[in-house]
C-alpha cells in the first residue's frame, strides 16, 4: 500500500499583508485623500472668487448699459416745446418724483435722493417718440366741445396724446386727451384738421396750442428704483390702446425686475451754472431736499434752469451671486474686516473735498457669513443729448 506524502509549505513562503502593513497603507491613502481634498479646495475657491466677481461686474455692467440707453432718450419729443410747457401748472404734492406721472413739466429727467450715500436713489425718465410734429401747434379758432381745429396738416394721427396748454405766458393747468379720429381724413383748403378727442378743457381759446406727444403707447415717463436688493423699472403711464381715455394717463403699472444684487444705485445731475453756448458740465450736484435740485424745487423751476442739467451719472455697486469663504476677515483693496468700503465720483484731486458730487460708504460684512461676498463698482456719465440739441432761452 503505497502512501501519498504531501509537502506542508514552510513559515517562510507564506504570502499576504501584516498588520504593519495594513496600516502604513490607511496613513498613505488618508494623507492622499487629504492632499486631493485640500486641491479640490484651492480650485473651488478661485472658482468662486472668479465666477463671483465676474457675475458682479456682468450686472454692473448691464444696470449701467440700460440705465445709459433710457437716460440717452429723456427729452425726446419733450425739449422741442420746452418754452410752452414750461407753463403747465407742476403737479401736487411736488415732493415725491412719482408726480411725475401725467406731468407736462418739460424736465427729462427727475431724481430723487435716497436719504443718504448707502440709500439708493431713483428717478424718473421722461420722453416721447413724436414722428412728425416737433412744435406746439396754434388753434384756429375757439374749440367748442370734443373737436379741436388746429392748423398743422400732417402733425396728428389717431390715438396719439395731445397737451392742450390753455394760456402761453401764464401758468395753468394743462390737459391730455387721446385724438379718437385719423385727422388727415378731414383737412379743409388751409390746413385745418379737425381733432376729436377724448377730453374736453372748458379754458381752451384761440390763443392756447396743442402740443403733440406722439402715440399715447409710446409716451413714456418710467420710475427707475431699488427695491430689496432689484433694481427695477416701472411704467407710470397706461400704455393699452384698448380704452383711448385711459391710454397715456397715471396708472399702477407692475414692477419689471432687471438687476438683481445690487446694493446702492446713485444718481447726479450735470450741471452748465455758466450759461455757456457749448452747454458744457462745470459741476455735479445731488438732488438732496433743499439742495436746490429736489423734486419739489425742479417742479417749480422755469425753463432756464432746468436747461442747466445737461447730463447724468450713475453709480452702481453690485454684489456678487456667490459668496467666497476666504474673504472672511481678508484685508486688501478696498475690503477691511469683511466690510467693503466704497467711493463713487471720484477725481483726481488730492484734496477730496473739492471733488463734487464725490461719495463714499461702507457695505458692513454680513452676520453670516461674515464678509463673505465679493462687490463690483460701476461708473457711467450719459449726456442728455436731446436737451443739449433744443437749448431753449
Amino acid at each position: 500500500m503505497k502512501h501519498v506524502l504531501r509537502r506542508r509549505p514552510s513559515a517562510s513562503a507564506q504570502v499576504g499583508f501584516g498588520l504593519v502593513e495594513i496600516m502604513v497603507g490607511v496613513v498613505i491613502g488618508m494623507i492622499a485623500v487629504l492632499v486631493i481634498f485640500q486641491l479640490y479646495n484651492v480650485s473651488e475657491g478661485f472658482k468662486r472668487n472668479t465666477t463671483a466677481a465676474g457675475s458682479a461686474q456682468q450686472a454692473a455692467l448691464y444696470s449701467a448699459f440700460a440705465l445709459g440707453l433710457e437716460l440717452a432718450n429723456a427729452g425726446a419729443g419733450v425739449s422741442a416745446a420746452q418754452t410752452d410747457l414750461q407753463w403747465c401748472l407742476p403737479p401736487a404734492p411736488t415732493q415725491n418724483i412719482t408726480a411725475m406721472a401725467g406731468a407736462f413739466v418739460p424736465i427729462p429727467v427727475m431724481i430723487s435722493d435716497g436719504g443718504g450715500n448707502a440709500n439708493p436713489d431713483s428717478f424718473v425718465v421722461n420722453y416721447s417718440l413724436a414722428s412728425t410734429l416737433v412744435t406746439s401747434a396754434p388753434f384756429s379758432a375757439a374749440p367748442v366741445g370734443p373737436t379741436y381745429p388746429v392748423q398743422s396738416p400732417t402733425g396728428f394721427h389717431q390715438f396719439d396724446l395731445v397737451v392742450a396748454i390753455p394760456t402761453p405766458n401764464t401758468q395753468a393747468a394743462c390737459t391730455a386727451s387721446v385724438i379718437i379720429n385719423n385727422p388727415s381724413t378731414t383737412l379743409d383748403g388751409n390746413g385745418v384738421v379737425q381733432i376729436q378727442q377724448t377730453g374736453v378743457n372748458g379754458s381752451l381759446s384761440q390763443a392756447s396750442l396743442l402740443f403733440n406727444m406722439g402715440p399715447c403707447n409710446r409716451v413714456q415717463q418710467i420710475l427707475y428704483n431699488v427695491q430689496n436688493g432689484v433694481l427695477q423699472s416701472t411704467p407710470l403711464l397706461n400704455t393699452s390702446t384698448a380704452n383711448p381715455a385711459t391710454c397715456g394717463q397715471p396708472a399702477a403699472q407692475p414692477a419689471n425686475p432687471m438687476i438683481s444684487n445690487v446694493v446702492v444705485m446713485k444718481a447726479e445731475y450735470g450741471i452748465n451754472t455758466s450759461a455757456s453756448p457749448e452747454g458744457e458740465v462745470d459741476t455735479w450736484v445731488q438732488a438732496t431736499a433743499g439742495g436746490g435740485w429736489d423734486p419739489q424745487t425742479l417742479f417749480a423751476a422755469n425753463v432756464k434752469v432746468i436747461n442747466q442739467i445737461k447730463a447724468v451719472r450713475i453709480g452702481v455697486i453690485v454684489q456678487s451671486e456667490q459668496f467666497d469663504k476666504n474673504l472672511a476677515g481678508f484685508t486688501g483693496g478696498n475690503y477691511t474686516n469683511g466690510d467693503y468700503n466704497w467711493v463713487l465720483f471720484d477725481c483726481s484731486s488730492a484734496n477730496k473735498a473739492t471733488c463734487p458730487g464725490r461719495l463714499t460708504g461702507t457695505v458692513p460684512a454680513t452676520v453670516n457669513p461674515p464678509g463673505n461676498w465679493r462687490f463690483v463698482k460701476y461708473e457711467t456719465i450719459i449726456p442728455l443729448r436731446n436737451a443739449i440739441w433744443n437749448l431753449a432761452t
